[in-house]
C-alpha cells in the first residue's frame, strides 16, 4: 500500500466515527487551547517586562551610593537613651569616582546632581508653583506627546516637562509648550541644607513633553534638565559641590551587569541595577506561565489515554477488515502505519482547534487590557507562529506515539483468525 492509500484509508476511517474522532480531538484540543495561551500570555508577560524595564531606567548603567551600616534591632532601646544613626560613610568624591572608573567594564561614571528649586514659573505675570526638577542623566526612553530628544537626553538649556503639568502653567496641549520658556528658581543652600535668601533665576525652553505610561516603574510628574545644567546649578546651591549623594555608572559595551555590579560592591559602595528588578519580574512570569502550561499538560496526558483506548477499540471493531487487508496482500507495516496515520489526524485535528481557539483568544486584548487598567495598546496575548506550528507537530507525534502499541497490535493480528471473527 502507498501512503497516499494509507492516507485516504485512514481518513476515511476516522470520517466512519465521527463522535468518537470528535471527543479525542476536543481533549487534545483543550491542553493544546491551554499551552498556547500560556506560551503567548508568557511571550506577552516578558515584553511588557522589558518595556518597562526600557522606560524606567537605562538598563545598562549602575546606581552607586555610600555604604550605610545598619544596626542591630535585637534589643528593645531603652526610652529616652540617645539613639545612634546610622553610621554613612559621608558622601561620595572624586576619589571615588576615579576609584569606580578603574572597574573593568565601566565606560564613564557621573555624578547624581540633586538640585531645589524655590519655585517654578512661566515669567512675569504667571503664577509660581512648587515642583520637583531632576537632573536627567540617565539615557532612559521617555514617552513623549511632542518634541524631541537626542539619544534620549536633554540639551543644554533645555527642558522637558510632564503633560500633567502643562495646565497649570497655561498650555492647552503639548505641541503649543514645545519652543515656550521657563523660569525655574534656585536658592542657595545653608551647610544644614535649608534655603538662603540668595538666589537665581534660571531660563529654560521647552524642548519635550513626556507623559505617563502603564510602563514605567515610579512614575512622578517633574521637569527635567541635562547634565551640565544640573552641574552647573548644584555648583551654585551647594557649599560642598564636590560631594555627591551618588553616582551613575555607565558600562562598556559587552559588559556583564551582574559581574561589573559585585565587583564594585566589593569596593565598600552600595550597588543598584534595573536588571535584578528585571530578572525578578521575568522569574514570576516565568512560573506563571509554566504553571498555566502544566495544566495544558495534564489535558493533554490525559488526552493520551483517550487516544490508546480509541485506538484499541478502533481495532476490535475493524478485526476482519485488517484481517482482509492481510489477505490482499497488506503487510504488517501497512496496517501499523494505517493506526498511526489515524492517530496523527487525531493530534493534527487536536492541535489545529486548540491554536485557532487560542489565537481568537488574542482578540481579547484590549478587554484584558481595559479590565486590568493599562493603556488599549497594550497586548498580553502574544502568539508566535513559529511555536503555534510546533505545537501543532508536537501534538502529531505525541498522537502516534499514543497509538503505537494499538498499532502493534494491529499489526501483529493473524489473518486467518481475524477473518474468522464475527
Amino acid at each position: 500500500m502507498t501512503t497516499r492509500d494509507i492516507l485516504r484509508r485512514a481518513r476515511r476511517s476516522l470520517a466512519q466515527a465521527k463522535v468518537r474522532t470528535i471527543l479525542t480531538s476536543l481533549a487534545i484540543a483543550v491542553g493544546a487551547f491551554t499551552v498556547t495561551l500560556a506560551l503567548a500570555a508568557g511571550e506577552g508577560g516578558r515584553q511588557y517586562t522589558e518595556e518597562m524595564i526600557k522606560t524606567s531606567g537605562d538598563s545598562g548603567s549602575l546606581s552607586v551610593y555610600p555604604k550605610v551600616d545598619k544596626p542591630k534591632n535585637d534589643k528593645l532601646t531603652e526610652y529616652g537613651a540617645t539613639v545612634d544613626s546610622y553610621n554613612q560613610k559621608g558622601k561620595l568624591g572624586e576619589s571615588d569616582i576615579a576609584k569606580i572608573k578603574k572597574v573593568n567594564g565601566v565606560a564613564n561614571v557621573l555624578p547624581s546632581y540633586g538640585v531645589q528649586p524655590r519655585y517654578v514659573t512661566r515669567g512675569d505675570g504667571y503664577k509660581k508653583y512648587v515642583a520637583e526638577v531632576t537632573v536627567k542623566v540617565h539615557r532612559t526612553e521617555m514617552k513623549l506627546s511632542a518634541g524631541s530628544l537626542d539619544n534620549n537626553l536633554i540639551s543644554n538649556g533645555g527642558i522637558s516637562v510632564s503633560e500633567e503639568l502643562l495646565p497649570s502653567f497655561g498650555f492647552t496641549s503639548a505641541a503649543s509648550a514645545i519652543g515656550q520658556k521657563i523660569v525655574v528658581n534656585f536658592p542657595k543652600l545653608t551647610a544644614s541644607g535649608d534655603q538662603a535668601e540668595e538666589s537665581i533665576d534660571k531660563i529654560f525652553k521647552i524642548v519635550a513633553v513626556d507623559h505617563k505610561t502603564d510602563t514605567t516603574l515610579y512614575y512622578q510628574p517633574a521637569l527635567n534638565i541635562s547634565v551640565d545644567d544640573g552641574k552647573e546649578i548644584y555648583n551654585y546651591q551647594t557649599l560642598n559641590s564636590d560631594k555627591y549623594d551618588g553616582l551613575v555608572v555607565e558600562l562598556s559595551g559587552g559588559a556583564d551587569v551582574k559581574t561589573v555590579k559585585e565587583s564594585i560592591a566589593s569596593r565598600n559602595y552600595e550597588v543598584y541595577s534595573l536588571q535584578d528588578i528585571r530578572e525578578t519580574l521575568l522569574q514570576m512570569v516565568g512560573i506563571a506561565q509554566w504553571g498555566m502550561v502544566s495544566f495544558g499538560a495534564l489535558a493533554i496526558l490525559a488526552s493520551i489515554f483517550g487516544i490508546i483506548n480509541t485506538q484499541y477499540i478502533s481495532v476490535l471493531e475493524r478485526t476482519q477488515q485488517i484481517g482482509l487487508m492481510k489477505a490482499l496482500g497488506a503487510r504488517k507495516k501497512d496496517i501499523a502505519r494505517l493506526f498511526r496515520y489515524e492517530a496523527a489526524w487525531v493530534g493534527f485535528l487536536g492541535g489545529l482547534v486548540g491554536t485557532v481557539l487560542a489565537l481568537l483568544a488574542g482578540f481579547a486584548n484590549p478587554l484584558i487590557s481595559k479590565t486590568l487598567g493599562l493603556e488599549a495598546s497594550v497586548r498580553l496575548l502574544i502568539f508566535k507562529p513559529l511555536t503555534s506550528i510546533l505545537l501543532i507537530s508536537a501534538m502529531m507525534i505525541i498522537a502516534i506515539c499514543a497509538g503505537y502499541f494499538p498499532s502493534r497490535k494491529a499489526a501483529k493480528l493473524d489473518p486467518i483468525e481475524a477473518l474468522r471473527t464475527e
